[in-house]
Order: C-alpha cells, then sequence, then structure tokens
C-alpha cells in the first residue's frame, strides 16, 4: 500500500477540476448537485461599517460560502500527524460553523470516472499509473468521511460539486460560478483543500480574479511538498487573497 500511495502521490498535484455533466464517482447519497435553479432566498445583514470591501470581514455570514476541497482519502492518508491532525480538526470545526449559521458548503471534489482532456500534461500518465490504482482502490478517491456531508442534509445549504482530472480550479465546473454568485449572492470565499499547489491555489486566483474576496484557510490546506506550502501561503497567496487562522475564519461566518 505504500507504494500505491507513493504513485497515487505524483497525481496530488494535478487534482482539481469538473465539468458540466460530470457522472459523480462517489456512491449516491441524495446530496444536492449543482444545477440551474430559482435564486435562495437569503435574508442580508447589515454590513460592518468600520472595515472595507475588500476584506472578508465585510461580508456576513448571508454573503459568505465554505469551499471543502479535495479531501480525498489518498490525500488525507498521505498526511502525517500532528498536522493531520490540526488539518481534520481545522475542517470540522469550519464544518460545524457553517452549518450552525446556514453558510453554505460546497464539496468540490474529484471525479475519477471522467478521464483528463488530451490537452492535459497528465493525460498519459493518468492511463498508465493513475487510473489503474484508483480502479483498483476506488475508495481512495472518496471524500474523507469526517467531512461528508451528513446524511440528513437537504436543501442546497450543502451540495456536491464535481470536476475532472487535471485542472487546478474548482470553478472549471462552470455550474459553481453562477451557483455562488446568483443563486446564494456570495461575495466572500473560505477555502480549505488538498493540495495547496493544486486546487487550493487554483480556485483561490481564479476566485479572486472573478471579484469573490478569497479567504484561504492556513490550518486547513496541506501540500506534499512542505517547502511549496509555506511559499505558497507565506508569498504567493496573499499578494491576492486573505491567509488566516481557523479561528479567524470560524469568526467571519458569525458575523451579522
Amino acid at each position: 500500500m505504500r507504494s500505491l500511495h507513493i504513485i497515487l502521490g505524483e497525481l496530488s498535484a494535478y487534482l482539481g477540476t469538473s465539468v458540466v455533466g460530470a457522472t459523480p464517482s462517489c456512491p449516491s447519497r441524495n446530496i444536492p448537485s449543482l444545477s440551474p435553479s430559482l435564486p435562495l432566498l437569503r435574508q442580508r445583514m447589515p454590513r460592518n461599517e468600520t472595515v472595507r470591501p475588500n476584506q472578508p470581514a465585510y461580508y456576513g455570514s448571508s454573503q459568505t460560502a465554505l469551499l471543502v476541497m479535495d479531501y480525498l482519502n489518498m490525500l488525507v492518508d498521505m498526511m502525517a500527524n500532528p498536522e493531520r491532525q490540526t488539518l481534520i480538526d481545522s475542517v470540522n470545526l469550519l464544518l460545524a460553523t457553517a452549518r450552525k449559521n446556514k453558510v453554505p458548503i460546497i464539496h468540490c471534489l474529484i471525479d475519477a470516472s471522467i478521464d483528463p482532456p488530451p490537452t492535459s500534461k497528465i493525460y498519459e500518465q493518468w492511463f498508465t499509473v493513475n487510473k489503474p490504482a484508483l480502479e483498483a482502490n476506488p475508495e481512495l478517491a472518496e471524500e474523507y468521511a469526517e467531512f461528508a456531508p451528513p446524511r440528513n442534509i437537504t436543501g442546497r445549504l450543502e451540495s456536491v460539486s464535481h470536476r475532472l482530472p487535471g485542472p487546478r480550479s474548482a470553478f472549471i465546473n462552470k455550474d459553481l460560478l453562477p451557483f455562488l454568485r446568483d443563486d446564494l449572492g456570495v461575495k466572500s470565499l473560505i477555502l480549505g483543500g488538498i493540495g495547496t499547489s493544486g486546487v487550493v491555489l487554483g480556485t483561490a486566483l481564479q476566485g479572486t480574479d472573478e471579484d469573490f474576496i478569497v479567504t484561504v484557510v492556513k490550518d486547513a490546506v496541506w501540500d506534499p511538498n512542505a517547502q511549496v506550502n509555506r511559499d505558497l501561503l507565506d508569498v504567493v497567496l496573499p499578494v491576492s487573497a486573505w491567509v488566516m487562522s481557523t479561528k479567524e475564519a470560524v469568526g467571519y461566518m458569525k458575523r451579522d
């Protein structure tokens, strides 16, 4: 199994996105998927007048969404403690806070049943290494059980967005942007995911380009390359996004 995880580690840097109409690879749990629908009626709360519109604290819980991205079994299992437990505790707290305060949660996941486009750099590797490994062990591409949506969740406050392997931004699922902007009225995104150099970086940069306020929760992200992880959180991401602790991100989801 160790050799399998080493092989799958090569995939981790490329995991990141899906297409419209993708068939979910995870078992059906009656969890809502993204699709065009009527706008969700949500109370717009007064804005905080002491901060600026380019800061996450400016927006209340009614204009904030939590994106939990690519917390796949094979990636979480690559981590060692204490980092692993820190990430698990962080994500669980973010999810609990979002559910309590009615902040929309989108589980952004890879659909391993769909192949990357022929133009993808990982195209050959996908068929020779990654796809056979995932077909032999499909549970490795499923969402880590502690983070998965509860079975009794109904409505659109918690949904799943599936993406294909290869591209790094969750926004490759063309339904995601209108769902956040038009259906939910979201202005501010809180991000957590694996890996930092993959779906987190790709989604954060596109999110800011799409005019969202983006907050990356540093305790809720991880990358197999520790130096890359530090450089992204300390140097690259702060140029256009906010990099915050779990405590700070939780506070943003409680603000009215």
